[in-house]
C-alpha cells in the first residue's frame, strides 16, 4: 500500500502503460497500411481482370456483355472492400486488448434480429447478382416477367425496372423473379395477314408481298429478318387470306405491323389488286 505513494511506482506504471500504448499504436499503423495495400492490390487485380475480359467481349461486338462484366467487377470490389475493412477493424480492436467475445456476442444477437427481418433484402440482392452473372436479360431487352411485359430500363442489385407499352414504370423485386421470357434474344416472329378478293392472281400477289417484305427490312430498323409471304392461310368464295411472316424486335411490333400493312395495301393497289 505504501508503494502507491512513491514516485517510482507511478513512473514505472506510466512507462509500462506508455510502452503498451506505443506498441498498440505501431500495430494499428501497420494494420492500416496492410489494409490499404491489400485493398489497392485487390482492386487493381479485379479491375485488370474485368477490363481484360470486357475488352475481349467488345472486340466480339458484345457491348451488353462487356457492360455486365464491368458491373460485376464493381460489385466484387465493393464486397472485397467490406470484408477487408471488417477484418482490419477487428484486428485493431485486438491490438488494443479489447475482448471481442462480448462484441461478437452482441453482433451475433443483433445480426440475427436484423437478418431475420432482412431475409427478403438478402434474397433480392443475391438474385440480382445471379441475374447479372448469368446475363438473363440486359438493359434495353424486351421481356416478360410474371404478368409484366416491357423494356428493361434498369437492373439493380435489389430491383429490376421495366417500362411497359403504356409508358408505366414497373419495379420488380429480383427475389420474386422466377420465370423470364426474353423476347429480344434473336427477335420474335410477327405475322401480318393480308386478304385479297378471290379472283386475284395469287402468284402476282405473293410476288408483290415478298417485295414489300424485302423493302421493309431495308428501311425499318426494327426488323431482324425480312418478311416473306408464307402462302394462303384461309379462303372462301369472296376472299383469300395470305400471311407475311418476319422476325422483329418485340418493342417495335405495333409500329411495324401498321407500316407493313400500309405498304402492302399501297403495293397491291398500285398493281390493280383489290383488298378484300
Amino acid at each position: 500500500m505504501a508503494k502507491l505513494f512513491t514516485g517510482r511506482y507511478w513512473i514505472s506504471l506510466l512507462e509500462s502503460e506508455g510502452d503498451r500504448a506505443i506498441h498498440a499504436l505501431v500495430q494499428v499503423v501497420f494494420i492500416i497500411i496492410l489494409y490499404l495495400a491489400a485493398r489497392f492490390v485487390l482492386n487493381r487485380a479485379i479491375a485488370h481482370s474485368m477490363n481484360y475480359i470486357s475488352s475481349r467481349e467488345r472486340a466480339l461486338g458484345k457491348e451488353s456483355s462487356a457492360a455486365r462484366i464491368i458491373t460485376l467487377g464493381n460489385l466484387l470490389k465493393s464486397v472485397a472492400g467490406y470484408i477487408l475493412f471488417f477484418v482490419a477493424a477487428f484486428t485493431v480492436l485486438m491490438a488494443f486488448g479489447i475482448n471481442l467475445v462480448p462484441v461478437l456476442t452482441a453482433a451475433g444477437v443483433a445480426g440475427f434480429a436484423v437478418g431475420f427481418g432482412a431475409q427478403k433484402l438478402v434474397r433480392d440482392v443475391i438474385s440480382g447478382f445471379f441475374i447479372l452473372l448469368e446475363d438473363q436479360y440486359a438493359v434495353g431487352d424486351y421481356v416478360t416477367i410474371g404478368s409484366a411485359t416491357g423494356v428493361v430500363e434498369e437492373i439493380g442489385m435489389r430491383t429490376t425496372c421495366l417500362r411497359d407499352d403504356d409508358g408505366r414504370l414497373i419495379m420488380l423485386a429480383n427475389g420474386d423473379i422466377s420465370v423470364v421470357a426474353n423476347h429480344s434474344r434473336g427477335g420474335v416472329i410477327l405475322n401480318v395477314d393480308i386478304a385479297v378478293v378471290s379472283d386475284s392472281d395469287l402468284n402476282k400477289v405473293e410476288e408483290v408481298l415478298d417485295r414489300v417484305g424485302k423493302d421493309a427490312a431495308k428501311e425499318l430498323s426494327g426488323i431482324v429478318a425480312p418478311f416473306k409471304c408464307e402462302g394462303i392461310i384461309s379462303m372462301d368464295s369472296a376472299k383469300v387470306a395470305l400471311r407475311l411472316s418476319g422476325r422483329i424486335k418485340p418493342e417495335a411490333e405495333r409500329e411495324i405491323t401498321f407500316e407493313v400493312r400500309r405498304r402492302a395495301w399501297q403495293a397491291l393497289m398500285s398493281e390493280g389488286i383489290r383488298i378484300a
